[in-house]
Formats: C-alpha cells, structure tokens, sequence
C-alpha cells in the first residue's frame, strides 16, 4: 500500500498530479493495490483561503490524483481524505505498521 500526502508548501493541483504521474512513469504505482491519500492541507497562517476555495483546492487535488493514477494502476483502490500528515486532526501511520483497505466495507484498519 502506498501512502501519500501534500506538504505545508500547498502545491497546486498540477504540481500534485505531476509527482503522483512520475511516480506511475517509473513504475512505481502498479506494485500498489491500495493508495491512502491525507486530507490536503489548504490553508496555512500565511496562506488563508475561505472554506469554499479550501474545499476546491482539496476536490482538484483528488482529481489529479485520480487523473495520474488512471493509465498506469486503474484498478488501485484509492482512499481519500484520512487525516495523517500535514492536516490537523492527525493521525499517526508509523513505518512498519500494517495498513489494511477494505473496499467492499468502506473500512480502513491499522495494526501498529
């Protein structure tokens, strides 16, 4: 399982399709079944945005999430909006953990 987030820089939607597609370019994504994606930051205390374009900026940040990982692992399920990483709630993955999707149950467990 491959587990991604943005960072505090706020890339913009084209940037983050951009590294999510280079990873598909190097064959990275196909060895995933399931990708974990952390809510996208959209706001910092130097960068306030008002909810309605906090919440484009996080819709056009799955879009291309899901645009870059369509040619190259189609079939990948894909999990939106867990709260790790830079995003506050947060919750802690730590290396070496288990991570298990289950997409029929709309589940998401871990075993630390």
């Amino acid at each position: 399982m491959l587990v991604v987030e943005t960072s505090n820089e706020l890339p913009d939607a084209q940037e983050v399709f951009r590294m999510v597609r280079n990873m598909g370019e190097r064959g990275l994504l196909a060895a995933f079944p399931a990708v974990v994606v952390g809510r996208p930051k959209a706001w910092d205390f130097d960068h306030q945005l008002p909810v309605p374009e906090r919440l484009a900026w996080a819709e056009a940040q799955r879009a291309a999430i899901t645009r870059a990982l369509a040619p190259y692992n189609p079939d990948a399920v894909v999990v939106f909006d867990v709260d790790l990483g830079h995003t506050d709630p947060q919750l802690i993955v730590p290396y070496g953990g288990e991570i298990r999707v289950d997409a029929v149950e709309r589940r998401i467990s871990v075993r630390y």
